[in-house]
C-alpha cells in the first residue's frame, strides 16, 4: 500500500514551517529535499575520513579569503574562495556563503546592463540547482553536525530565510516562459543585505 497523496505535501509544509521558525524548531532529522543535495552529502560522508589537518587549515584560509572578498563586495572572488574551500573541508558556512555570493555576483552583473539583461531561458533551473547544491547542503550540514553555535548565528538564520524566498522565486519562473525577463529587484530582495559586514 502506497503513501497517501497528501503525506508528501504535509512533509514539505512542515519543512518550510521549520525553516521559517527559530532554530529550536529546526528538525535535525529532516532528510534532504533534493537528489542533488543527497548526492553531495553522500560524497561528503564517503570522503570524510580522508581529510587531513592540512585540508582543514586550507579550508579555513580559503573561507577567510572569501570573507575578505565578500566584505569588499567582490562576490565573484568570494564565490571562488568559498567553493575552493569545501573540497578541503566541507562545512555549512562555506556552502551557504558560496551560494549567497554567487547570486549576489549575478545581481551585481545586471546592475549596469539594460532592462531584461537576465532572461528566464536558464534562470529557474540554475536557481533551483544552485539552491540544492549550496544552501540546502549548508543547512543540512549544520543540522546533521548539530552545530548549535552556527545555527544560532545571523548568517544561518538569514540564509534560511533567503533560501525559502529564492525557492519561491525559482518556482515562479518555472511557470514562466523562457523569454520572460527575470525581476532582478525581486532576486535582490530575496538575498537581502549582505550576510556578513
Amino acid at each position: 500500500m502506497g503513501l497517501p497523496v497528501w503525506l508528501p505535501r504535509i512533509a514539505a509544509c512542515t519543512l518550510v514551517a521549520s525553516l521559517l521558525q527559530g532554530v529550536h524548531a529546526f528538525d535535525v532529522s529532516v532528510a534532504p529535499v533534493s537528489p542533488d543535495t543527497a548526492r553531495i552529502l553522500e560524497a561528503i560522508d564517503k570522503s570524510r575520513s580522508e581529510r587531513t589537518p592540512a585540508d582543514r587549515q586550507a579550508a579555513r584560509r580559503l573561507n577567510a579569503q572569501g570573507d575578505r572578498a565578500y566584505r569588499k563586495r567582490d562576490y565573484r572572488a568570494a564565490f571562488t574562495a568559498y567553493a575552493n574551500s569545501y573540497p578541503n573541508q566541507p562545512g555549512a558556512y562555506a556552502y551557504i556563503m558560496a551560494g549567497d555570493a554567487h547570486w549576489r555576483a549575478v545581481v551585481q552583473a545586471q546592475h549596469a546592463t539594460p532592462a531584461c539583461a537576465l532572461d528566464n531561458s536558464h534562470f529557474a533551473k540554475d536557481l533551483s540547482t544552485d539552491l540544492a547544491q549550496h544552501h540546502e547542503v549548508g543547512l543540512a550540514l549544520a543540522a546533521r553536525e548539530n552545530d548549535r553555535s552556527f545555527m544560532r548565528s545571523a548568517v544561518y538564520r538569514r540564509a534560511r530565510e533567503s533560501s525559502v524566498c529564492l525557492q519561491a522565486l525559482a518556482q515562479h519562473y518555472q511557470a514562466e516562459s523562457p523569454q520572460a525577463c527575470v525581476d532582478v529587484a525581486r532576486l535582490r530582495r530575496c538575498l537581502g543585505a549582505p550576510l556578513i559586514k
